[in-house]
């Protein structure tokens, strides 16, 4: 409950909302690790380490997403021989989107690299066991519409629950996805 309020504070001057997500993913993250967090000055912590590239993800997702919107309302308003075929390509693609901006944020919060090879990475882990994927958005959007009706829980709990849930199929996701003995060269994680 904290968390979330915490959030949602960081959240108000809307300029700070994409660090205050690395943040959130931040603490979740250390919660899954050492079940005990100081969740003020870990959330501090990770607002502050990851500032600049929770920025440039953020924008750059959000570039991404406001294109592919406006592809698919602008279709919609066509009458073009392939228009089925270009939707179809628009909301594969936009599911692809998707699934990498489910895995950004906690890799981001996991690993110390590039923005480049940062979204390369998140693409790799969205796809993989991509079952895990859909199944989170399921239950992400359940978890929306639930939030939506009962406004309490969105206050209260929404996006720290939303949060752990994401990063614990990422963890699942990472823990088969990188060798026990290899993590030195795969992963660099960053200070517990």
């Amino acid at each position: 409950m904290y968390l979330n309020i915490l959030f949602i504070l960081s959240c108000i001057p809307i300029i700070t909302i994409f660090p205050a997500i690395a943040a959130l993913f931040g603490v979740v993250r250390k919660w899954r690790i050492t079940k005990e967090v100081a969740v003020f000055s870990q959330y501090k912590e990770m607002f502050i380490e990851n500032w600049k590239q929770s920025y440039l993800v953020g924008i750059v997702y959000t570039v991404i997403g406001v294109l592919l919107i406006c592809d698919l309302l602008f279709l919609q308003q066509m009458n073009i021989p392939y228009k089925k075929v270009i939707n179809v390509a628009v909301l594969f693609v936009s599911f692809l989107v998707g699934l990498s901006f489910l895995s950004i944020y906690p890799l981001m919060v996991n690993m110390i690299t590039t923005f480049k090879q940062l979204c390369m990475n998140s693409l790799k882990v969205g796809i993989y066991k991509i079952h895990l994927s859909i199944f989170c958005m399921v239950i992400l959007s359940a978890w929306t519409i639930l939030s939506l009706r009962f406004t309490f829980f969105f206050f209260f709990f929404f996006f720290s629950v939303s949060a752990y849930l994401i990063y614990w199929i990422a963890d699942l996701k990472f823990k088969h996805l990188i060798p026990k003995n290899d993590s030195a060269n795969q992963l660099n994680n960053k200070s517990a």
